[in-house]
């Protein structure tokens, strides 16, 4: 519960366990980016478990005045009251508080307090005597808190009451419930650490004053600095700003913050299907309205697929790759690796893998040539390099041989007798890949991503689609659905789904003296458009940085596959930006990646 100088009412943000973001996100009518500026928000997690109150003020130099934060909020006292080793009476409490406070605030710093937690006294009894303390624990944490009121009222600094929401959020039965670790919700007679549900509701209120006190813009650093409940003991990602910390929680409210313009639809094109048929209708015309058909619905429209496409071959599930060349950098090392991506024919790409961590998330991204996507290429197109810089693994891939001899694809069994539609061979290259990321070590497997642009937009927007493998896709302007007026949404082209045997039609728009040929003229014949491919990544979010070739009016496509994904109880898992050109730039990018820190990065 937040208390300042001025009561304010707020409203809260909801969280839920599976996903972590507000339930009801404010509707916008625009999603066109050249509106918004790109703001970079750091969270930092400098809680240390097991500190007390002197132990923390001898670090302030080096974890807070260096890192010259914007604003930091300070969680101290759990150790003083708590731990046997660490005990302190309330008066030097205070003392060490105040000299936190004071040199804070010698450099200007903003400063909010979160005062302790409950504690669960009955798991508690396991270890703590109360024999040998005197008081009770539940009545240290209540003084306790009390000095920090004191502090936040002689100092004039926010309070953000956390004893209060915690007890607010069990009802009566203040020191028990799923927020602490119990043996109920834990296994653990612990009492004092907490559970990702008591960490996601610091978070939440920690938000919910960022959210009042309009801090929700511009570029942030902010420090989250304390003892064992800002460290996460016990959770995934501890002492991190990323997994089940409340640091970690509080950066996906934030990423949310960002990301909830693009995944609302506006309101022109609310509830809009246009002329697209329902994925949705079944073969008698009647409507599909339970998850149950859907499945099975789900399975008819992916076979029917890779039957106009062409049957895949066996899949490598266990592709090993050769390593080539290696250059350790400040922020990753980057590998030139060889593999086999497609029966018989191998690749050149570039393994970027940060140089700590573990159980990463990753991401496949694909272009022309691989070398683009670590930097060396043309401008804002770098999207392995940028997200390894982000903690996640990366694996940049090309058809580097094709586009210098302008066959641009991947051709099954070969050139001339291919079997396969190339588009949907470049996807099956893609999930050779993440088989090959998904047996990497430092990979969580359940955490794989796929990107591209244009080209690279299209291939990534067919691997997803065309399996399950890849948890979320963004899709950077390759002209989502069919368009005979656009020529860069050019499928009927023989290396995407119009290939013929050679010689080929000439490339450009098809016209009466250079028609189209292959299985794209037979897919429009038949009615049948992308967004019959969109819906298979339901309930895998995904999102389209869509430019030039997909302007807003992408939502009523779009809208097909959020009408799927309600089937299975979930709003926001189909986002879109958009902006006046083809090329990609910093402000479409940082919201691509942060789309993938949101969904991948938990």
């Amino acid at each position: 519960m937040l208390q300042l100088p001025v009561c304010i009412l707020f409203v809260t943000a909801f969280i839920t366990s599976a996903l972590f973001y507000p339930t009801f996100p404010k509707e916008s009518n625009s999603n066109v980016l050249n509106v918004f500026a790109v703001d970079q928000w750091t969270i930092l997690n400098k809680g240390k478990g097991g500190e007390s109150s002197f132990e923390m003020l001898n670090r302030i130099q080096e974890d807070i005045i260096q890192e010259n934060p914007d604003l930091v909020f300070l969680s101290i006292g759990m150790n003083d009251m708590i731990n046997l080793e660490k005990f302190i009476d309330y008066h030097t409490f205070e003392k060490n508080y105040q000299k936190i406070i004071n040199k804070l605030h010698s450099q200007n710093f903003e400063i909010v307090l979160l005062n302790l937690t409950p504690v669960d006294t009955i798991a508690l009894k396991v270890w703590y005597k109360e024999s040998l303390f005197h008081e009770k624990p539940q009545d240290k944490i209540k003084k306790a808190n009390e000095v920090i009121n004191v502090l936040a009222k002689r100092n004039g600094i926010p309070l953000i009451d956390l004893y209060d929401a915690f007890v607010t959020e069990n009802g009566k039965e203040a020191h028990t419930g799923k927020l602490i670790m119990n043996k109920r919700n834990s296994g653990s007679d612990d009492g004092v650490h907490l559970t990702q549900a008591g960490y996601q509701l610091i978070a939440k209120e920690l938000f919910n004053y960022l959210t009042v006190e309009k801090r929700i813009s511009g570029n942030k650093k902010i420090i989250c600095f304390g003892d064992n409940l800002t460290y996460g003991s016990h959770m995934r990602g501890a002492g991190t700003s990323t997994g089940h910390t409340y640091p970690g929680f509080l950066a996906q409210l934030v990423k949310w913050e960002k990301l909830i313009p693009y995944f609302s639809v506006p309101y022109d094109f609310l509830d809009e299907f246009g002329e697209y048929p329902s994925p949705l209708a079944k073969e008698d015309g009647s409507s599909i309205t339970t998850l149950e058909e859907w499945e099975i619905q789900r399975v008819k429209i992916r076979e029917k697929w890779h039957g106009l496409l062409g049957e895949w071959p066996e899949p490598i599930t266990n592709p090993s790759f050769e390593i080539l060349e290696e250059l350790s950098l400040d922020t990753h090392l980057q590998q030139k690796i060889r593999f086999e991506w497609v029966p018989g024919q191998f690749t050149e790409g570039y393994l970027l893998v940060p140089h700590h961590g573990e159980d990463l998330a990753a991401v496949v991204t694909v272009f022309y040539e691989p070398e683009t996507g670590i930097g060396q290429g043309k401008p804002n197109r770098d999207f392995a390099l940028q997200l390894v810089k982000r903690g996640f693994v990366t694996l940049s891939l090309g058809t580097t041989e094709s586009t210098e001899n302008q066959t641009y694809s991947i051709y099954f069994p070969e050139i001339d007798s291919a079997t396969v539609q190339p588009l949907s061979m470049l996807a099956y290259a893609a999930n050779t890949a993440w088989e090959l990321l998904s047996n990497h070590p430092q990979v969580d497997s359940a955490r794989i991503g796929i990107t591209g642009h244009s080209y690279g937009g299209k291939w990534a927007m067919f691997a997803s689609c065309l399996t399950d493998k890849f948890a979320a896709a963004a899709w950077s302007d390759p002209g989502i659905v069919f368009e005979s007026t656009k020529p860069a949404v050019n499928y009927w082209e023989p290396w995407y789904l119009g290939y013929h045997p050679r010689p080929w039609r000439n490339r450009g728009m098809p016209t009466s003296d250079n028609p189209m040929t292959g299985l794209y003229p037979q897919l429009l014949e038949k009615n049948l458009d992308l967004h019959e491919l969109h819906v298979l990544m339901a309930p895998r979010p995904f999102f389209v940085s869509g430019g030039s070739e997909d302007p807003r009016e992408r939502w009523i496509p779009l809208n097909h596959s959020i009408a799927v994904n309600r089937l299975y109880g979930l709003d926001h898992r189909v986002g879109m930006s958009n902006r006046p050109n083809h090329d990609p730039n910093d402000v479409s990018n940082d919201i691509m990646y942060t789309f993938f820190e949101y969904f991948l990065q938990p």
